[in-house]
């Protein structure tokens, strides 16, 4: 039998993560309104090569910091998803779950169904460590408020960021486009910022609950 992983750790890495990565988004908001404003001012004629040298160090300054820190956060979520989904078997058995162990790690990455999966595994984490349902088979317990709204967010912000980068894609570089892409960055580091504090909260009660478990599950030893 598998003893309980520690939790506490990797969450709180996790949230420390989730929080910097949002304020990443900010700052993306931010160049992508310097970028629009100092485009506009150039095409103008009121701004500067200066003007675009200083874009050009800003951005550098914000796109790749920004980006190594979001691989952390996914990197440091995932590896507590696990340890927590592993914990989860130790209170609820592992064939109650909706899902196999393994999808709370490769259910973030795979096309399709890491539009669902990650939510299935939290859920069912959250179910399995809640002391207030101890003691229920797994599927009556009731799903958590909290990793539905945490999800929905999650969800818009990924859209987000799918229609700004499909929005590049097409390589339009009108003024126009600068001043669409900052306003879709503009909302995506909104809604960023309250996915993460959500996600902040769903990481901490879970951790909290697994933390202090109640009592774990025993296997009968076999017959002699």
């Amino acid at each position: 039998m598998e003893h309980f992983r520690p939790v506490r750790g990797v969450g709180l890495a996790a949230s420390v993560l989730l929080g910097l990565a949002a304020l990443g988004n900010v700052a993306e908001a931010a160049a992508d309104w310097l970028t629009y404003t100092t485009v506009r001012d150039f095409r103008a004629g009121t701004a500067t090569r200066a003007d675009l040298g200083t874009l050009s160090a800003v951005r550098s300054f914000t796109d790749l910091p920004f980006t190594m820190i979001t691989v952390a956060a996914v990197v440091v979520f995932v590896v507590w998803t696990y340890r927590a989904r592993v914990n989860a078997e130790r209170l609820a058995p592992a064939g109650e779950h909706r899902l196999a162990r393994v999808w709370a790690g490769l259910g973030w990455f795979v096309p399709v169904v890491s539009l669902w999966f990650p939510k299935v595994v939290l859920d069912d984490v959250w179910r399995a460590s809640d002391p207030e349902s101890h003691g229920l088979p797994l599927q009556e317990r009731p799903h958590p408020v909290l990793v539905t709204r945490w999800w929905i967010t999650y969800l818009l912000t990924w859209f987000l960021d799918l229609v700004y980068f499909t929005y590049y894609d097409n390589g339009e570089l009108s003024t126009g486009s600068f001043l669409t892409a900052a306003v879709v960055t503009t909302m995506c580091a909104g809604v960023g910022i309250v996915s993460a504090v959500l996600a902040v909260q769903v990481v901490r009660r879970i951790s909290d609950f697994q933390s202090t478990p109640l009592s774990p599950l025993r296997t009968e030893p076999a017959p002699g």
